[in-house]
């Protein structure tokens, strides 16, 4: 155990030096270095991809500079074995794609930013993540406005089933813990940036979402819709576009499983295309109209809407 948690610690600070390029290679370096912490691996993808997750990913930052964000997530969604379709409302894909809009939905599985960049094809999308999805590299990060998370315990992620407390579990071994009003802090700054991007007539992805399928949405969403009706924009009224993804949470982690009967599963899972559905697009002037200037009551109001499309 102390060989594994010694990688561990040399995985997590390979993350924060060099991104997930770097991990891969300590990643690499630690299986040839003895037999414990290939029985580890070895255990861990019996139950979760991760090795799979980490070869797929290992290229992400370099694409995502070569390619721009859209071209590097459609290189991502390449290497999984499944097909996937994306459906804009009547009429309006061309202005989803040309217009300043919050991109707002369900996280629904590790795959979203990936479908929602791939669908779009903006170069100007960027999103609200993690906290350790901006250590991934240096590309990645000019997309992130990073926020930190509560990181679920074991008891509060199995309620979303064994491969989703698995995962977080793993990001909880990679991620470094902030006292809880400077996260605030750090969230509330990551907000304004991103609210200040919209307002250039840039496109922002945010799943507001809480890990507790049945808690309310954060306020985050709240906040942005806020930020952008105190300053005047510099192109059009910016517009929120609801989306909902049609793929199972976990049947990505199970094409990828080195177990046959879980890769049949998971071929299962998916016998159809994955689909991404946009909603209409609502003006946030209109929200606003609704709501006035409170982030609960926006992101109350959001929610609703959202649930009322049956997404």
């Amino acid at each position: 155990m102390t060989h594994i948690r010694r990688v561990v610690a040399e995985l997590k600070a390979s993350l924060a030096s060099g991104g997930i390029e770097a991990m891969a290679r300590t990643h690499s370096a630690a299986m040839n270095s003895g037999p414990s912490y290939r029985l580890f691996c070895g255990l861990v993808d019996l139950m979760y991809p991760a090795t799979a997750l980490l070869d797929i990913l290992k290229d992400l930052d370099h694409q995502v500079g070569q390619l721009g964000v859209a071209g590097g997530s459609k290189a991502v969604l390449r290497k999984i074995p499944t097909p996937w379709r994306a459906e804009f409302p009547e009429g309006r894909q061309a202005e989803i794609k040309t217009r300043p809009v919050i991109v707002f939905g369900k996280h629904g599985s590790v795959l979203t930013p990936f479908l929602v960049a791939a669908s779009l094809d903006r170069p100007d999308l960027k999103m609200i993540g993690a906290s350790y999805v901006a250590k991934l590299g240096p590309n990645i990060a000019r997309c992130t406005y990073p926020v930190q998370l509560p990181i679920p315990t074991f008891r509060r992620a199995a309620r979303r089933g064994i491969l989703i407390r698995i995962g977080a579990w793993l990001t909880a071994k990679l991620d470094l813990p902030v006292e809880k009003d400077a996260a605030r802090e750090r969230n509330r700054a990551s907000l304004i940036r991103a609210s200040e991007h919209v307002r250039g007539g840039g496109a922002l992805l945010i799943a507001p979402d809480a890990h507790n399928p049945r808690a309310k949405w954060r306020t985050g969403i709240g906040l942005l819709v806020t930020q952008l009706a105190q300053h005047d924009t510099a192109t059009r009224d910016p517009c929120l576009v609801p989306y909902r993804i049609w793929a199972s949470v976990t049947g990505v982690f199970h094409l990828l499983s080195r177990n046959p009967v879980t890769r049949a599963l998971g071929r299962w899972e998916y016998r159809h295309p994955i689909r991404i559905v946009f909603g209409e697009p609502i003006p946030a002037s209109a929200v606003i109209e609704q709501t006035g200037l409170d982030p609960a009551g926006i992101t109350e109001y959001l929610e609703a809407h959202y649930r009322g499309l049956g997404f």
